[in-house]
């Protein structure tokens, strides 16, 4: 089904759940099938996609692929986990250049010519353990759900959530082998959501759990955006007080993303959309540019 979204109903019923927690299956079955609000939106690049549409016997062979233009870092790094003997060549970036964050903050990436790599080890093997037992067996739902199920990630070091976001935890076998992408997706916003539990006690303006999210939003153009700024707009619907401080933060982004599209391909533009248009205090004008919220098959985990 294609229908426009009542944004303001769905968040005022979750604001309504925090005192009626009875009401949490009317608040997931009304946000049933929306990206965001139900599930992770599918990747969108084309190294991806070609997975996607690949025989898994293939990808035990030798490729080449090539694009015109850079995909974002994520993409790159699970199309080459995915398909190891893969060689990709990628065009120009283009301008604004994707690879330059555009507030100085936490580097994931570092890039030599379009070839990207973390720029960080990865996550100890206690932080990995911590995030698998949760992640593997939850399913998705609405934003203030998210945040709550989450909190268990309270105990995961800040450097073991900020590792997993370039080195994802080992694919589980079953459904996730069926939507290449989306295992790496789910993670990341799981893991951003956790950055949500560090220093709670902290006023949000100030917050060292604020300050990482917007570092992350504003850094290299890549998935990690796309979590980051999930994250922010979760933070959203649980939390009023920090309402139109995100509405900020993630219209400003997606501004700044449009400029952008203007001059070179842009991925994840449309999935950051998706997060304006869900999130509380966005200017009603500002719903209307994305075309509203669609209702979407899912793809993925539920």
């Amino acid at each position: 089904m294609s229908a426009a979204i009542d944004v303001n109903g769905l968040i005022a019923l979750a604001d309504q759940v925090r005192a009626a927690p009875a009401r949490r299956l009317e608040l997931t079955a009304a946000c049933d099938g929306v990206a965001w609000l139900a599930h992770v939106p599918a990747a969108t690049e084309s190294c991806v996609n070609l997975l996607a549409q690949s025989d898994p016997r293939a990808r035990e062979m030798p490729c080449e692929l090539g694009s015109s233009s850079m995909e974002v870092p994520s993409a790159v790094a699970t199309f080459r986990r995915w398909w190891p003997k893969a060689v990709i060549a990628m065009g120009d970036p283009g301008q604004p250049d994707p690879r330059e964050p555009l507030r100085p903050g936490v580097v994931l990436w570092r890039f030599d010519g379009v070839t990207a790599s973390p720029a960080i080890g990865p996550p100890s093997a206690t932080g990995s353990a911590a995030i698998a037992a949760l992640f593997a067996g939850l399913p998705w739902e609405p934003p203030s759900l998210m945040v709550e199920a989450a909190a268990p990630l309270a105990d995961v070091e800040v450097e073991d959530l900020l590792a997993s976001l370039v080195h994802p935890l080992r694919l589980p076998s079953g459904r996730w082998e069926r939507s290449p992408g989306s295992w790496e997706r789910y993670l990341q916003a799981w893991c951003c959501l956790g950055l949500l539990h560090h220093r709670p006690e902290q006023p949000w303006p100030t917050s060292a759990r604020r300050r990482l999210l917007v570092e992350l939003a504003y850094g290299v153009e890549d998935w990690v955006t796309e979590a980051a700024l999930y994250a922010l707009v979760a933070a959203a619907w649980a939390d009023p007080a920090c309402r139109a401080d995100v509405a900020e933060l993630v219209r400003t982004r997606y501004s700044l993303m449009r400029a952008a599209a203007e001059t070179r391909p842009l991925t994840i533009g449309a999935s950051v959309a998706q997060l304006v248009a869900i999130t509380p205090e966005a200017p009603p004008r500002r719903r209307s540019l994305l075309d509203k919220v669609r209702r979407r098959p899912t793809s993925g985990q539920r």
